[in-house]
């Protein structure tokens, strides 16, 4: 009977040790999961809000350069002024007081530069062009009024001891695909020697393909500074910020607010400093740690720090580092002292339960982040979708006022009724044309060739055939030779209003055609007359040269033909013999096009036109066309 209560008593008193050690075991898990609760999350909550700040910081400068871009790409910056840069770039800088100045270069040497004075309302630009004045910077100091136009206070000149093209952030938006945004290292500007960062961006010009233009923003990072000196997460928590690197500092801590040691003794310029200068050892820790993206505590001077390092992206090459470190002392007092009461023992349940806290927490940023990308990607690729919608309705709309400027084939019948115009463009917009006029018996016609395809083309284009309109119209002249001589002129005359040297214009074979004598006027710039009698190919050579500007200029050389019937007369671009394809992938070449004509030209104009368009599908096959391609053929 006693055995058996002894052993009841003891199974009781086993029973009561077993349930207080699982309830002291309870206890502890929750202190301990209390703990790193309130750690994580207060650490995390002090990471959120400085991600944010430096967010709001960033994103907007941003967004502001690539409206800043798209306007100038789309107004053309080689149409724009030193005005036009004030009117588009001095609100934005006095918009964001941590904008400190911008800069728009190209790669032919020119830059210029708006730079916010020291003094209040006064503002700086700086203008180099290193092709026109070689190594000197010309500098005025100026206020704007309300329409921000200048009103200059003086100007000096002094010598240039940097080429622009070789800086970071001109070669490093240079060295960007697809307009990529392209950050530089933090570094100390050299007129003030202030902490800041350059963001650029290149695109090449569309109205000068050859022009690579670069738009750059200087920040100063003073603000950060700002923000992190007066962020007080707990009573001696501490917040700063790394460069990418983690060599410097570029957000000091709050116990820096009234230190000035950091500061030039001269002029009370703070500049770049090393993490090792600032002398907190428990942000060295954090660095030493690694990037784990995870609140951590350690001990550093014997005390014990809640801390974490997270790297912020501007793109995927430059970064800022944020590193919290809390004192464990700030807000785990209470809870530390009941839990060195009841540790001891329980000590692997406690690391067990911290693991599979840490390891939860990690899975779930994870899976955070991973939908806070997919959202990213979503709302880029719609970005991208309305833009890419936009540029192709301008240009839909530039094929219907480049195709408004083309004789309709109804015109060209009934001038010409025994003829066809072979017209397949490369782009949406071509830089290739034809053109037709009639005065009184005389019917002029020509296919010519503008410098470039597609949007540039294009461009050219109107113009050349507007200056053909105005020699014929306005001048009245109908000697071929005589049109390309004035068109040349007018060509010449339009382009010499840029500032930048032009050699832009067009290749074209040019026929006068008098209907009363057969008789035939033609001239050429680089492209020939052909004409097929009795199944011979004659063949009328044109000047080596085009209609624009030329290094040996000379009047374009008179032909005057007479024709007789069932002659077949054949004016075309370069178009059809440089195209690739083939069995071994070579140009289709004059030879082969002499060899195609002489096949076809006994038969109907509609037939020809088909055998053509056949012929050149199958020989490109599968390749890409490489130019516009322009064929007129005219039977006698």
């Amino acid at each position: 009977m006693k055995h058996t209560l002894d052993r009841f008593i003891k199974h009781i008193a086993l029973a009561i040790v077993i349930a207080s050690g699982l309830i002291m075991s309870y206890i502890i898990y929750e202190l301990s999961l209390t703990k790193e609760s309130i750690g994580t999350s207060l650490v995390n909550k002090v990471v959120d809000r400085t991600h944010h700040e430096l967010k709001d910081f960033f994103v907007p400068v941003q967004n502001l350069l690539v409206t800043a871009a798209a306007q100038t790409k789309i107004q053309g910056y080689h149409t724009m002024d030193t005005s036009d840069f004030n009117q588009l770039f001095i609100p934005a800088i006095q918009y964001f007081p941590h904008l400190s100045s911008m800069g728009i270069a190209d790669d032919q040497g020119y830059e210029y530069d708006i730079i916010k004075d020291s003094l209040e309302g006064r503002w700086l630009t700086r203008i180099v062009d290193i092709e026109e004045k070689g190594m000197i910077e010309r500098w005025y100091s100026f206020t704007v009024d309300d329409n921000y136009q200048k009103k200059r206070d003086s100007c000096w000149e002094s010598s240039l001891h940097e080429d622009p093209r070789s800086r970071p952030w001109f070669t490093g938006a240079v060295g960007k695909e697809n307009e990529v945004l392209f950050w530089t290292d933090p570094y100390e500007f050299n007129r003030t020697g202030e902490v800041g960062i350059t963001v650029s961006k290149s695109w090449m010009d569309i109205f000068e393909d050859t022009h690579r233009v670069i738009l750059a923003y200087d920040l100063l990072l003073s603000d950060i500074s700002y923000f992190t000196e007066h962020l007080s997460p707990t009573k001696s928590g501490e917040v700063i910020i790394l460069s990418g690197d983690s060599k410097y500092v570029i957000g000091m801590p709050q116990s820096t607010v009234n230190e000035n040691h950091y500061e030039d003794e001269e002029d009370g310029v703070q500049g770049l400093i090393l993490l090792e200068d600032i002398h907190h050892p428990e942000f060295l820790e954090i660095v030493k740690h690694g990037e784990n993206d995870v609140p951590f505590s350690f001990e550093s001077n014997g005390r014990v720090w809640w801390g974490e390092q997270k790297r912020f992206m501007l793109n995927d090459e430059q970064s800022f580092i944020i590193i919290i470190a809390l004192p464990e002392e700030d807000f785990l007092a209470e809870i530390n002292e009941s839990q060195r009461l009841m540790a001891g023992g329980f000590l692997g349940i406690l690391l067990l339960s911290v693991l599979i806290l840490r390891s939860h927490n990690r899975q779930h940023r994870h899976r955070v982040v991973l939908s806070e990308k997919n959202v990213e990607i979503t709302t880029q690729k719609e970005l991208i979708s309305a833009k890419n919608a936009e540029i192709m309705d301008s240009i839909a709309c530039a094929r219907r006022i480049q195709t408004a400027i083309l004789p309709p084939i109804r015109l060209v019948n009934s001038y010409l009724n025994n003829s066809f115009i072979l017209f397949i463009p490369k782009d949406i917009v071509a830089g290739d044309f034809y053109w037709m006029e009639r005065r009184s018996d005389k019917i002029l016609f020509a296919a010519a060739d503008c410098t470039g395809h597609g949007v540039p083309g294009a461009m050219v284009s109107v113009m050349c055939h507007n200056a053909l309109n105005r020699t014929v119209r306005e001048f009245g002249l109908e000697s071929a030779a005589n049109i390309l001589d004035k068109t040349r002129d007018l060509v010449i005359e339009e382009f010499s209003k840029s500032e930048s040297q032009m050699r832009d214009g067009m290749d074209i074979s040019l026929c006068v055609l008098d209907l009363s004598n057969k008789k035939l006027s033609w001239a050429g710039a680089n492209n020939p007359l052909w004409i097929i009698r009795d199944g011979e190919l004659l063949e009328y050579k044109a000047d080596k040269q085009p209609v624009g500007n030329h290094v040996h200029k000379k009047p374009f050389t008179k032909h005057e033909i007479q024709l007789f019937e069932k002659d077949f007369i054949y004016v075309f671009t370069d178009g059809i013999q440089d195209q690739f394809g083939g069995p071994k992938n070579k140009k289709f070449k004059l030879a082969q096009l002499r060899e195609m004509l002489l096949e076809i030209h006994r038969l109907p104009v509609e037939t020809q036109h088909k055998k053509i368009v056949e012929r050149f599908e199958n020989w490109k096959g599968d390749n890409e066309q490489v130019d516009d391609i322009c064929l007129i053929g005219v039977s006698i």
